[in-house]
């Protein structure tokens, strides 16, 4: 953790996961080719209301030469990867699957997305070095209809003209959407149209609507509500547990029909809530791929409108 921190600084860079990371959750993968990574979750106090964190770096042959960072609910994560100006030209691209493969082993998703910043979205470096096209080779696909029938034009003059480029506008267009790499057993397009930012904004327009604004009254009255659906009793529970209640409270109470969920589905919200605030950040997100009800209510609650 030292040392990553260190790294980035002399980059003047910060991430919150290599700056807040938790040494105890650490991992080591070795490798081939001189490559080894190190990836670490977040400490109980630093967690994300709903997602879970995984951030990371790469040594080749002892020095490092990227960093990473993976943000993940159910079977779904958002990934980060930068490596570092200098070694760009270093296997970039076996390294990047191989941390993917890291990822995927260590989280258990099967579904990677990579948010727009990453390809092009106001990002002039990402458009000067084709970002676009480094994802697009190792099989990612772009979340947008009408921008992956672009992508596949594009392909075809290319399959045509070696010596085609793609413009800086078109480049641009490309990178307007977020791009997914789903493995074998996945749902396609489950999460093409979902956004985090969607559950919190519904929890604003009802903060809005019924609580006049008041952010404390809205978490009280949800976890009353949540706590009533799911017949439990929050006496016995630590702090950082009723943290982790009142967060997710937040978004369940927005399912209409929660208090009719069956006994085993409502105990297993309780389990996933309570992992939130346990020593293992992966054994929570594992926990909310394994129960379909939740998922389907969290896809249908983050989908664009």
């Amino acid at each position: 953790m030292h040392t990553i921190r260190e790294v980035m600084a002399v980059r003047y860079r910060e991430l919150y996961g290599t700056t807040l990371g938790d040494p105890n959750s650490v991992v080591r993968a070795i490798l081939a080719r001189g490559v080894v990574m190190y990836f670490w979750n977040l400490p109980v106090e630093r967690r994300l209301p709903l997602r879970a964190y995984v951030a990371g770096f790469t040594l080749k042959n002892g020095v490092p030469i990227n960093y990473v960072k993976a943000i993940g609910l159910c079977e779904w994560i958002e990934v980060g990867f930068n490596t570092f100006y200098t070694y760009r030209q270093g296997e970039t691209a076996w390294i990047y699957a191989q941390a993917l493969r890291c990822l995927c082993a260590l989280t258990g998703a099967t579904t990677i997305s990579v948010y727009p910043y990453q390809i092009g979205q106001n990002n002039d470096e990402a458009i000067d070095s084709g970002a676009f096209w480094f994802y697009r080779k190792l099989g990612f696909r772009s979340g947008n209809k009408d921008l992956e029938n672009l992508a596949r034009r594009e392909e075809r003059k290319i399959a045509a003209n070696p010596q085609y480029r793609s413009s800086r506008k078109t480049l641009k267009r490309l990178a307007e959407a977020h791009v997914f790499y789903e493995l074998l057993g996945s749902e396609r397009g489950a999460w093409d149209n979902f956004s985090i930012r969607n559950l919190g904004l519904r929890v604003n327009r009802r903060m809005a609507r019924e609580f006049g604004g008041d952010s404390t009254r809205i978490r009280h009255a949800s976890v009353a509500e949540v706590s009533r659906a799911l017949d439990v009793s929050l006496s016995r529970w630590g702090s950082a547990e009723r943290q982790a209640f009142e967060n997710w409270s937040m978004v369940l109470a927005l399912i209409p029909n929660l208090r009719r969920w069956s006994a085993k589905q409502k105990q297993d919200v309780i389990r996933i809530i309570r992992a939130q605030a346990g020593s293992d950040e992966l054994r929570y997100l594992r926990l909310t791929q394994q129960h379909p009800r939740l998922r389907q209510e969290i896809l249908r609650l983050g989908l664009e409108r």
